[in-house]
């Protein structure tokens, strides 16, 4: 049966995580009296009108409540210095997302899910493991946290892309030049958080740029690049904050989700390619969680920020994440 696209009301709500207000907006299926809830966490810096967007409704008119929104610091919602990323206050955001859905007379309390694009994907599947209102999780094209993945992502900033180039083809930076970018990006950030503690000033520098790293000296922006600003660029002219708090890279790459991934016991969906972030991450990601209900979808073609909202390609995403959840409910 074809699904009816738009069958669904647009809310635009809050909700509080650790003294914070959070905004958001629910997409609720228009004649189900007890949906099912998912909430949906997008990439590295996002905010909610960019890939969770496309994700949510598209999950509304399959029959479930979405909720996606901006996390503290961002966007609409509240909370001080701006522009922080920080992935676990994200996953407190979205753990408290799940809090709400819970609130509602209008959701199925026991049919809880997540859902995540880039590296929402993988903080979804490490908030999954952790949460037991979480029946079944879904990633989507995952920024898997691991260091050999972050060192992917600078090193990833340096390649100077131009529009109809294989990006594969181009040369990347080598793990050493990689080793030393990060271990200089970190040495900013700790001077800027040590800035920030003595004096309250928070240094900021552009999230974007569309020119590529130096591969020996690096670049200031969070994700440089000619790569990214495909996707980022256009956004800066929108609602996209282009900036974010330089102390803050202290705490993102400190964070990994290899520890939470391989406790997860919960129905996992994985979808991803060979023109993803690092595939060979999200391969090991996935052989390491232990339940044997999982499923890994891979995409030969499909590049990373295809998955974002390339309207074909976000299409088949969720009707795959549509029928794992499906088969979650009914198992």
């Amino acid at each position: 049966m074809t699904v009816a696209h738009g069958n669904y009301t647009t809310e635009k709500v809050t909700y509080p995580s650790h003294g914070e207000t959070i905004a958001g907006v629910l997409f609720k299926p228009k004649n189900v009296k007890n949906s099912p809830g998912v909430v949906v966490t997008g990439p590295y810096s996002f905010c909610k009108e960019q890939a969770p967007f496309q994700y949510a409704t598209r999950l509304a008119d399959e029959g479930y409540a979405a909720l996606i929104f901006d996390p503290r610091t961002v966007g609409e919602s509240t909370g001080e210095p701006r522009r922080l990323e920080n992935p676990q206050m994200k996953n407190e955001d979205m753990i408290a997302g799940l809090d709400y859905l819970e609130s509602r007379s209008d959701v199925d309390k026991s049919q809880l899910y997540l859902a995540g694009i880039c590296q929402g994907g993988p903080q979804s599947l490490d908030m999954a493991a952790k949460d037991d209102r979480v029946k079944a999780v879904a990633a989507v094209t995952g920024y898997f946290r691991d260091h050999e993945t972050d060192i992917y992502m600078i090193s990833a900033g340096c390649v100077n892309w131009t529009p109809g180039a294989d990006i594969g083809a181009m040369k990347m930076p080598t793990p050493e030049q990689g080793e030393k970018l990060l271990k200089e990006r970190l040495e900013r950030a700790k001077k800027a958080r040590e800035v920030f503690d003595k004096t309250g000033e928070v240094q900021y520098q552009p999230m974007v740029d569309p020119k590529a790293a130096d591969p020996d000296s690096g670049a200031l922006a969070g994700l440089p690049g000619p790569v990214v600003w495909a996707f980022y660029g256009p956004w800066t002219l929108k609602n996209f904050e282009n900036r974010y708090a330089v102390h803050s890279d202290l705490d993102h790459f400190a964070y990994t989700t290899v520890p939470g991934v391989a406790k997860l016991n919960k129905p996992a969906l994985i979808i991803h390619g060979d023109n993803s972030m690092n595939p060979a991450a999200a391969k090991r990601h996935f052989e390491s969680i232990p339940t044997k209900d999982k499923k890994l979808i891979w995409h030969k073609e499909t590049n990373h920020f295809q998955h974002y909202e390339q309207p074909d390609v976000v299409d088949q995403n969720v009707g795959e994440i549509a029928q794992w959840f499906a088969k979650a409910r009914s198992g």
